[in-house]
């Protein structure tokens, strides 16, 4: 078992009063799973993925990893946000290694084998990456998508127990975020990945998890976990399948039923229909054209 947070609570204090934004949510993320977590807006889902970050402190409940109590932020937790997050004064390399930078900082007296690990599996994470010919590149010379690139290389390069990514393509054009979600399948099935997914996109959700779990409206609870039945080697043409179609529609009726705000489509026609009444029903005010000798 990679993860496992138990009767999360989350209250925040706002002045004189108090705004629960999570209760008693338990899930886990077993080793090599990719798990996604899928909400309404203001349900909680990021403040959930930053307790298991040791980013947020959570009001009660716990946070384990491998039956240890987890406090604060550490390595064997990498984090990919949805804002790039990379050092502009570095080069595409140097931000990939700057974890191993830090190290050295505290740790004068490591073997060189220790070292030159570091440096061959950086020269790794370029390659996967689809990085390799952007090295000696700054952040400002490359795309949204080679920047997340570089930024989920880079959470990788401590070789976590488990990758927690919050939106990561939520700000990509959809073909772009297709090339990274098939990226992160691949990390999946050749590298063993653990990962655990925060996004509001429900398709996204369905297509990179082994398991999708949904969330309430706020205070955020665990509605249901579902298991996505495909295979790890799934492919982008499985969205368009009955079957992947179906469960998006099991999941869109559950966040409905979990308090999700609706499209507002039945209260937006009946307010255009009033004015429309309204309008037609006001006096109009014609003028004739008077004739002139």
């Amino acid at each position: 078992m990679a993860l496992e947070l138990s009767h999360i609570t989350k209250t925040f204090r706002t002045g004189a009063s108090e705004v629960c934004a999570l209760e008693d949510c338990s899930f886990t993320v077993n080793d090599g799973e990719f798990v996604s977590l899928i909400g309404p807006s203001g349900c909680g889902k990021s403040t959930l993925l930053y307790i298991a970050a040791g980013l947020e402190e959570a009001t009660s409940g716990t946070v384990m990893l491998d039956d240890r109590a987890l406090r604060g932020p550490g390595k064997e937790r990498g984090m990919v946000f949805q804002n790039y997050t990379l050092y502009p004064w570095l080069t595409v390399e140097q931000n990939i290694k700057f974890p191993f930078r830090l190290k050295a900082n505290m740790d004068y007296a490591r073997p060189n084998a220790v070292i030159m690990g570091e440096i061959e599996y950086a020269g790794h994470l370029l390659e996967i990456m689809g990085l390799a010919q952007f090295r000696n590149r700054y952040p400002r010379e490359l795309s949204g998508g080679m920047k997340q690139r570089v930024a989920i290389a880079r959470a990788l390069t401590n070789k976590p127990r488990i990758l927690l990514m919050d939106e990561p393509f939520g700000a990509l054009d959809a073909q772009t975020r297709e090339e990274l979600q098939e990226l992160m399948l691949l990390l999946g099935l050749y590298e063993k990945t653990t990962t655990l997914l925060v996004t509001h996109d429900i398709e996204e959700a369905i297509y990179l998890a082994d398991r999708v779990i949904v969330l309430s409206a706020r205070p955020g609870r665990i509605l249901e976990e579902i298991i996505v039945p495909f295979p790890k080697d799934r492919l982008l043409d499985i969205k368009l399948t009955p079957e992947f179609l179906a469960l998006k529609r099991r999941l869109v009726d559950l966040l409905h039923a979990g308090g999700r705000p609706s499209s507002g489509r039945a209260e937006i026609l009946e307010r255009l229909g009033q004015h429309f009444h309204a309008t037609t029903a006001s006096p109009v005010t014609t003028t004739t054209n008077q004739q002139h000798p």
